[in-house]
């Protein structure tokens, strides 16, 4: 009987200390600030702005598209940007996840027109991308294209 007053004590002591601290400020969304650094990353693809590109893109990033047979770079998709021409897209269906402390899973849809090679192409995909936090930025580790028919 000692035992469970005691133990039982000791539950309602750590419960009091817990309500005493200072509860931390609710995080900021995530949403907004994930679909903004998108938002960034496919301006800054259509206006060939490699540096821009780069400074979004993980040093680690790889990309998988539908039809490739391995994945890409960073290296690989900043000079993507030299053989593809991203004349219009349309963002849209959202969707951020937190999937660590310091990651995220974003998903959306996106419809796109460009040209390579003379040939214009367009496309309908949905894209899934994970995105770490380090320091103040959101940097894309991984990207995955898959088109919609």
């Amino acid at each position: 009987m000692k035992t469970i007053l005691l133990v039982f004590a000791m539950l309602m002591s750590s419960a009091v200390l817990a309500q005493d601290r200072p509860q931390s400020p609710a995080p900021k969304p995530l949403a907004p600030s994930l679909e903004t650094q998108v938002r960034k990353l496919w301006e800054a693809f259509k206006n060939k702005d490699k540096a821009t590109l780069s400074a979004l893109l993980d040093e680690n990033f790889r990309m998988f598209e539908e039809g490739l047979t391995t994945f890409g770079d960073k290296k690989a998709q900043v000079s993507a940007v030299d053989e593809f021409e991203l004349i219009s897209y349309t963002l849209g269906d959202f969707k951020v996840k937190q999937i660590a402390r310091d990651a995220v899973l974003v998903t959306y849809i996106a419809q796109y027109e460009g040209k390579s090679g003379g040939e214009n192409s367009k496309a309908k995909s949905v894209f899934g991308e994970v995105w770490t936090h380090s320091g103040n930025d959101w940097k894309c580790l991984y990207m995955q294209e898959t088109y919609v028919k």
